[in-house]
């Protein structure tokens, strides 16, 4: 063999040694895990409010102590939209959602799930914009919101809120 074919061959054999040790599994999918998340039902006592534009069943990450806490990177779950009028809507994070798009929630804890109405013809990340219908409360404690946390694989049941718009929740700062 010449000169340039045993630098042609050394250059395929250094090209498919780097083939061989980057490639490791290739372009293999990631494993598909269980899903992960929470459900429940939201039971609406009493008239719904005239004006009402959009409700959503929301979540955020931490609690809402300070109207700065009402952000996007806080804002981890966000239902569709619940039609004006609804009595009693099962859901889970499952269903379609717009936040986030895969629809299941990753792993952790959560500070505050709530039913959110706006009036606004706007769709609006201001605080004021938004007022809390109904809020989760953990078992015997109707004081502060409920938290949650959620591991890999499972789906959290019985996460129920209550919208009594006779009655509405304390409201978050920031708000109306």
């Amino acid at each position: 063999m010449n000169r340039c074919g045993v630098t042609i061959l050394i250059l395929l054999l250094v090209i498919l040694s780097f083939i061989l040790i980057s490639c490791d599994q290739g372009i293999e999918p990631k494993p598909i895990s269980d899903p992960t998340g929470f459900s429940g039902e939201v039971t609406f006592i009493g008239e719904w409010p005239g004006g009402i534009q959009r409700t959503h069943i929301v979540v955020f990450k931490n609690p809402l102590l300070s109207e700065s806490d009402f952000n996007v990177f806080n804002l981890k779950y966000v239902s569709e939209e619940i039609p004006n009028g609804t009595e009693f809507l099962a859901y889970s994070t499952l269903d379609p959602s717009i936040i986030p798009e895969e629809g299941f929630l990753n792993t952790g804890e959560y500070s505050y799930i709530a039913v959110a109405q706006s009036k606004s013809e706007e769709v609006s990340l201001n605080r004021s914009d938004w007022f809390v219908a109904g809020l989760y409360f953990s078992s015997g404690d109707s004081t502060n919101p409920g938290k949650i946390v959620i591991t890999e694989g499972e789906i959290l049941e019985n996460i129920n809120i209550v919208c009594d718009f006779n009655n509405p929740p304390p409201q978050p700062p920031g708000g109306n």
